[in-house]
């Protein structure tokens, strides 16, 4: 005799299988098969890759990977590609500085995931700095953009919530 899974074990199941596909997203692939991405990996991709662009002052990819909300502002503040500074500090790579975790939403940003990446600022004859930005990453259409970055404080690293949640609930106006 086979046993069957009760009714109880079944819908439980069920469930969980539900609560797992909200955590993910599918995608097409290119032959056709979908894949699952998960959203926090990707909000964390697209935040590195728009810390990357803001690093090398490449403004015109930077403000192209923010929200439509602050996408007009940013072109507004960097109408026209800088030129690095050859006398400049060294940069070190653009590094995601712990896991993404979800932030609610404000009275100005939508909820959405907190990412806070880091790199290396190294002037000639001085200390190294690490520099963490926190990134708050929004989902529009099914890509994820930038809507708010704020400054992470050496008192965000020890508040008692997280140092995402801590930098992205300043009102910094």
């Amino acid at each position: 005799m086979t046993a069957h899974p009760s009714r109880p074990a079944a819908v439980t199941l069920a469930l969980l299988a539900a609560l797992a596909a909200g955590c993910s997203t599918t995608t097409t692939g290119k032959n056709g098969g979908t894949t699952s991405v998960d959203p926090s990996a990707a909000a964390a991709d697209r935040a590195r890759s728009y810390m990357r662009a803001v690093v090398a002052d490449d403004w015109s990819t930077a403000c192209s990977l923010m929200s439509a909300e602050q996408r007009t502002a940013c072109h507004e503040r960097h109408p026209v590609a800088e030129t690095p500074d050859p006398d400049g500090p060294a940069l070190g790579p653009v590094l995601l500085d712990r896991p993404p975790i979800r932030v609610p939403g404000t009275s100005v940003h939508p909820d959405g995931w907190g990412v806070i990446v880091s790199y290396t600022v190294a002037w000639p004859g001085k200390r190294t700095l690490t520099e963490r930005i926190a990134l708050r990453m929004t989902d529009a259409a099914g890509e994820w953009w930038v809507d708010q970055r704020e400054d992470v404080a050496d008192s965000d690293l020890t508040a008692p919530e997280d140092p995402a949640l801590a930098a992205l609930a300043r009102v910094v106006r």
